[in-house]
């Protein structure tokens, strides 16, 4: 991802001024370790009222130091217990989130997961994919 990423920042006639940004953060595929890292990643970037991250140059007015970014969205996780416990936060902060790896039925539903989305089809997709299968070749066990 981050290849990508700096491949995209590099060419400008891509997003023009726009430049991308990552933070990368380790679940451990731990749907309960996963939610903490989101919630301290969330309050870090809407928590920026801490005296360390302002400075004084010439002694006027005190200046952030960072330029503090708006969280656009999130990838991942990769296992749907993780994405369930993230998605459930990033919704009241309507934060999208896409995961490439999740396939669990219960993320289809859209009343409770309206902020989330993913590139692979859920598990009821690939189970009516494996009948289709072998209906059309007439397998049994």
């Amino acid at each position: 991802m981050l290849f990508a990423i700096d491949k995209i920042n590099r060419d400008h006639r891509l997003l023009g001024n726009i430049k991308l940004g990552a933070i990368i953060l380790d679940t451990c595929s731990s749907d309960t370790y996963a939610l903490n890292q989101s919630l301290e990643f969330i309050r870090a970037s809407i928590n920026t009222v801490e005296a360390s991250a302002f400075e004084c140059i010439d002694g006027s007015t005190p200046r952030p130091k960072y330029d503090w970014k708006h969280i656009s969205g999130v990838v991942g996780g990769s296992y749907s217990e993780v994405s369930l416990q993230v998605a459930n936060l990033l919704r009241l902060f309507k934060i999208p989130q896409v995961s490439y790896a999740s396939t669990g039925t219960s993320l289809s539903d859209k009343t409770r997961y309206d902020f989330f989305a993913r590139t692979v089809p859920p598990d009821t997709y690939q189970a009516l994919a494996l009948v289709d299968l072998v209906l059309k070749f007439n397998w049994s066990y």
